[in-house]
């Protein structure tokens, strides 16, 4: 029997130093997951904003929107696809990262996730702008000249509704990020944390602003900006400990089976 435990406490020794050890019992497959999410998730949202460069789109709030909507209706179509396809990886990225962090920051990772859970289905809501526009869109090419400004004035109430979502969903956001950030310092990944709260300070600060003062929405560019940065560096990171974790697993395997062979 003392011989067993000496074997035991000599293998123990032997075997390198798991990275994720801190973190317990960790799935490769959670931690695979939540990097394809956050990983895919961004350069969607990053293909919608080179699309919208490329061909020139207007904002989706500018009467022009209104006007041109016959002739940009599919590249909005794609356009608006993607980023719901980008919020939803998001949403998932959240789920699994909570996951993630549920053992070292229970109640932090619980209210990150709760206030993104809210902020992406604030904006998913706001998503599919092309289809309320259609209907606009057509009630304005049937309308006279002089009926016109009135479909245009109601357009423009309507959008006035889908930008309160837009800034509520890019004001939740970034506030899920900050707290991430801190529940990351505790273990899992200090200097993506700092980096997150960093970025979720930032872009929470620029919708108060808007909030606050009725600012030009394209200070949310920086909410939904930090957001992709966000979720694409944390995904990358979650890449890679999981092939780390990979091949200490198989490594721990080769060191058990060598020991056994000894013996």
């Amino acid at each position: 029997m003392k011989t067993q435990n000496a074997e035991l406490t000599d293998l123990r020794h032997t075997l390198p130093a798991n990275p994720l050890r801190p973190l317990g019992s960790v799935d490769r497959r959670l931690l695979r997951g939540a990097g394809l999410a956050g990983t895919v998730g961004s350069l969607l949202m990053l293909a919608t904003f080179v699309l919208v460069s490329a061909l020139g789109l207007p904002d989706p709030s500018a009467p022009e929107s209104l006007l041109r909507f016959p002739e940009i209706q599919y590249a909005r179509a794609a356009e608006n696809l993607l980023y719901l396809a980008a919020i939803v990886l998001w949403a998932v990225h959240h789920e699994l990262l909570h996951r993630l962090l549920h053992d070292t920051a229970p109640v932090l990772s619980t209210a990150a996730r709760t206030l993104g859970a809210l902020g992406t289905t604030v904006l998913a809501a706001n998503a599919l702008l092309n289809v309320a526009t259609a209907t606009m869109s057509q009630a304005y090419q049937q309308a006279t000249e002089a009926e016109r400004s009135v479909v245009v004035l109601a357009w423009q109430a309507a959008q006035g509704t889908m930008d309160a979502l837009l800034v509520s969903g890019a004001l939740l956001l970034p506030a899920a990020i900050l707290l991430f950030g801190i529940a990351l310092r505790r273990g899992l990944s200090p200097i993506l944390g700092w980096g997150a709260v960093v970025v979720g300070t930032a872009g929470t600060a620029a919708v108060i602003v808007v909030v606050a003062t009725s600012s030009p929405s394209t200070l949310i560019a920086v909410s939904i900006l930090g957001a992709l940065a966000f979720h694409l560096v944390a995904g990358i990171r979650w890449l890679r400990l999981s092939r780390s974790c990979r091949r200490h697993t198989m490594q721990d395997v080769r060191l058990v089976g060598s020991a056994r062979s000894a013996r």
